[in-house]
C-alpha cells in the first residue's frame, strides 16, 4: 500500500475565476459518489520537508449528485498552505480527491413548510448542490437561499440560481446580501449588510415575505462561525434550537473556516 493509496488521482477539467481570490475547479473523478451537501478533501503532494505526504482540505460539492464533472468553490487564502496551490491548477493538471463525507444533507433535516438556507462565502456550495435535487423539493414546500458576501462579484453561480428560479418558480426565494462597497440594484437586487443584521432588524423576512419560526421553519447554516453562532442566538430568542436526532430542533449547522 502506497502513501497515496487512499486518494483518487483526478484531472482538472476547468478552472473559473469569480474574483481575484474566488474560483471554481471542475474535476474529473467519476468514481467518487456523494450525497448533496457532503464534502470531499482535495489534496496535492506536500513539500519534501512536510511531515505528511499530502496537503488536503475539505470542500463541498457544488454539482448535483450523479452529474459530472465534480465542481468545488474555493477561496484562495493568502496564508493558506493548499488553496494558493489549487488556484494555480489549470486544465489537465493532477489533483487528488478523497471519498465523500458529512451529515449536512437533506435527509438529516426534518420536513417543514419552509427551509431557510443561510450561507456566507463559499458556504453556499452545498446548498447549490441540494437545490438541484428532487429530494429537497419533495420535502419542503418553499426554499429560501440567503447568501452573504463582501462584494457583488462574490455572488457565484448566478446561472445556477436563475435556473432553479426558472424551474421552481414561486417555491424558491433568493436573498443575496452584500456587506461591503456599493450595492448596484440594477445588476443585483441585494440587501446591504450582514445576514445577522438583516435577520435582527426584520429586513430579511420582509424581503422574502416569509417568517422564520419554530412551527413552520427549518434553518440550515453554513459558513463563517461568527454568523453561524449569532444566527443561532437570534433564533434561540424565538424558541428555536439546534437539531439533533435525540432532541429534534429547527437548526442544522455546518461551519466553514
Amino acid at each position: 500500500m502506497t502513501e497515496f493509496s487512499h486518494w483518487k488521482k483526478a484531472r482538472v477539467i476547468e478552472r473559473f475565476s469569480w474574483t481575484e481570490r474566488l474560483f471554481s475547479l471542475k474535476i474529473d473523478a467519476p468514481e467518487i459518489r456523494f450525497t448533496a451537501g457532503q464534502f470531499a478533501s482535495l489534496a496535492l503532494p506536500a513539500p519534501n520537508e512536510s511531515a505528511e505526504p499530502m496537503l488536503a482540505r475539505p470542500y463541498s460539492f457544488v454539482n448535483a449528485p450523479g452529474s459530472t464533472p465534480h465542481e468545488f468553490l474555493i477561496a484562495e487564502l493568502a496564508q493558506g498552505v493548499l488553496s494558493p496551490r489549487l488556484s494555480q491548477l489549470r486544465e489537465g493538471d493532477a489533483v487528488w480527491i478523497g471519498n465523500a463525507y458529512g451529515f449536512f444533507v437533506c435527509d438529516e433535516v426534518p420536513a417543514a413548510p419552509v427551509l431557510w438556507m443561510m450561507a456566507t462565502g463559499t458556504g453556499v456550495a452545498p446548498f447549490l448542490s441540494m437545490l438541484r435535487t428532487d429530494e429537497l423539493w419533495q420535502k419542503f414546500g418553499h426554499v429560501v437561499l440567503v447568501h452573504g458576501v463582501r462584494s457583488v462579484e462574490e455572488l457565484a453561480y448566478p446561472g445556477v440560481i436563475a435556473a432553479v428560479q426558472q424551474e421552481r418558480g414561486a417555491r424558491f426565494s433568493y436573498a443575496p446580501l452584500v456587506s461591503r462597497g456599493e450595492v448596484c440594484l440594477e445588476k443585483c437586487a441585494c440587501l446591504s449588510g450582514r445576514i445577522t443584521a438583516a435577520l435582527a432588524d426584520g429586513r430579511l423576512e420582509e424581503t422574502v415575505r416569509h417568517t422564520i419560526d419554530k412551527e413552520t421553519s427549518q434553518v440550515m447554516l453554513c459558513g463563517n462561525p461568527a454568523m453561524v453562532e449569532e444566527v443561532q442566538r437570534l433564533l434561540g430568542e424565538r424558541g428555536m434550537r439546534r437539531h439533533r436526532k435525540r432532541a429534534p430542533g429547527q437548526i442544522t449547522v455546518e461551519t466553514y473556516w
